[in-house]
């Protein structure tokens, strides 16, 4: 029953406009607190009114950096997700309820609408218990992401249609290796820490995770996914853009002196990690550095992260607009590449630019007569996700 009352908050979570991981984890977590009077015994310690306040608040300090609306939504949810388990309890369960204790110690309870040796109840709890699943098919997400996003990604991934090729059997499947980025099945895919997929190669150390001769070696090898016909045939400008925004990191990485701290206990060779950790550090010190902004956004495109962190490059869309068209191309490439739904993952970022530039249609609608066609591209399909349509299921 605990579990049913859990897939309950999960399933208000996850439907809710703008739903995402936190939401629905909080949502989820929300509906099973109550059953922390299971570990005192029967008591009213957590199926009180109470409870539920210190619930909501903390909910509303957790999002306390989204937007306002975000904001309102999400402990409001959190709130309706307890309340719901309260509910049931009093009026299907028909349990004895303290609402107001400690305050009070007198309980509250109504007759049940299914008796308890009824053979319903457990079937009520069945479909409670399957809902979050039914849901996925709906919202592309199950509550394996409490686990890892990942997991989560692997297990929609067997129901989904298969775009690529193995690059060892050539069976079709939809997974990558997490290192070079080549497509490989679960079968010969090695799946490790992090549920991180790697290839044989990659899992057996062959990777290339140092240069040979220089970085031009290893930008062929490290970068060769972005010159392979998958990733040319979907987007080519923004296939090409990534190559150079990384190609341009990894020579500002190599032209570091080397007693720079950011060689210290490494080879002194330039690695995509090594640059990650480099634009990271720089932004510290330089938060208006645009090179390092694009090399962290290249390179979790390139790794096929559930995230994109798209709030990395709002800065630099406010500087210039046209660079909304590599957020929507971002959010088509992650949408094809990892199924992520872009009419959730473009909400934040288009709320964090309307906080700047005010009402989003009609900014929108100016950038539709940009000289620029990739820009006006990028407004109409922006325009669609703020009505909530995805404009590249086709």
């Amino acid at each position: 029953m605990a579990l049913a009352q859990a897939g309950v908050g999960w399933a208000i979570g996850v439907a809710a406009p703008g739903s995402d991981r936190r939401l629905r984890i909080f949502c989820a977590a929300a509906a099973l607190l109550p059953e922390l009077d299971l570990l005192f015994g029967k008591g009213p310690f957590a199926h009180n009114l109470f409870a539920g306040i210190l619930c909501i608040a903390a909910a509303a300090w957790f999002f306390r950096r989204d937007a306002d609306r975000a904001w309102l939504a999400g402990f409001s949810l959190v709130g309706l997700s307890f309340a719901v388990h309260l509910l049931m309890d009093l009026f299907l369960w028909g349990n004895e309820l303290r609402l107001f204790w400690p305050l009070s110690d007198r309980g509250r309870q109504f007759a049940a609408l299914i008796h308890p040796s009824n053979p319903v109840r457990y079937v009520i709890a069945i479909v409670f218990l399957l809902l979050p699943w039914a849901l996925a098919f709906w919202k592309q997400a199950t509550p394996l992401e409490i686990l890892s996003p990942r997991l989560d990604s692997y297990f929609l991934n067997l129901f989904r249609w298969k775009k690529y090729d193995c690059l060892i059997c050539g069976k079709k499947g939809n997974n990558r290796c997490g290192i070079c980025a080549r497509s490989v099945c679960l079968r010969h895919g090695k799946i490790g820490w992090g549920f991180r997929i790697t290839c044989p190669s990659c899992a057996g150390g062959h990777a290339p995770k140092r240069v040979a001769e220089g970085v031009e070696d290893y930008l062929a090898l490290q970068l060769q996914f972005l010159r392979g016909k998958e990733a040319i045939r979907l987007d080519p400008e923004f296939a090409s853009f990534l190559h150079r925004k990384l190609t341009e990191g990894l020579r500002r990485l190599d032209d570091m002196p080397r007693d720079h701290p950011i060689w210290q206990g490494s080879d002194g060779r330039p690695t995509l990690a090594k640059l990650v950790d480099l634009s990271r550090a720089v932004l510290k010190d330089a938060p208006d550095d645009e090179e390092s902004r694009w090399v962290l956004y290249a390179h979790r495109v390139l790794t096929n992260s559930p995230d994109l962190e798209y709030a990395t490059i709002v800065p630099l869309i406010l500087r210039d607009f046209a660079s909304i068209r590599w957020m929507v191309s971002g959010a088509r490439w992650s949408y094809v590449f990892s199924g992520v739904n872009p009419v959730i993952a473009l909400r934040p970022p288009l709320e964090s630019l309307g906080k700047t530039v005010g009402p989003l249609e009609p900014f929108l609608q100016v950038l539709k007569d940009d000289p620029n066609p990739a820009t006006r591209e990028a407004a109409a399909k922006c325009l669609e996700l703020l009505q909530g349509k995805n404009p590249f299921k086709t």
